[in-house]
C-alpha cells in the first residue's frame, strides 16, 4: 500500500464512503416508496457521500504519490461515464452533482 493509502485518516474517508455507498445503493429500489422525511434523509446522505468524495479527491490531488494520483485518475475517467465532459473540471461537475440535489430537495419539499 502507497504512504498516501497508509494514512488513518485516509483509510477512515474510505471506509466511511463504502459505508454510505452501500447505504445509498440499498436504498435505491426503495425511493419510490419513501415518505417525505425518507427521502430527505436519502438527499442528506447523497450530500455527505459527495463531500467526502469531494474532500477525498482534493487530498488525492494535493499529493505526490502514484498510487493516489492513479487512483484520482481512475476516478476522473468514471466521472466521464457518468456525465463529466472533456474540458469540465471536477470541481464544477461536484457543482452540477450538487444542484441536481438540490433540484431534487425542492421537487420533495412540494410533495
Amino acid at each position: 500500500m502507497s504512504n498516501f493509502f497508509d494514512s488513518s485518516v485516509v483509510r477512515q474517508s474510505m471506509k466511511e464512503l463504502g459505508q454510505l455507498q452501500e447505504e445509498l445503493a440499498s436504498q435505491v429500489f426503495l425511493i419510490p416508496f419513501f415518505s417525505k422525511d425518507e427521502k430527505q434523509a436519502h438527499l442528506d446522505l447523497m450530500r455527505e457521500f459527495l463531500e467526502k468524495q469531494k474532500n477525498l479527491l482534493f487530498r488525492m490531488s494535493l499529493s505526490d504519490d502514484p498510487e493516489a494520483l492513479e487512483t484520482k485518475d481512475r476516478i476522473l475517467k468514471t466521472a466521464k461515464m457518468l456525465g463529466l465532459k472533456d474540458g469540465q473540471g471536477i470541481n464544477e461537475f461536484f457543482e452540477l452533482l450538487e444542484s441536481t440535489i438540490d433540484t431534487l430537495d425542492k421537487q420533495i419539499n412540494k410533495e
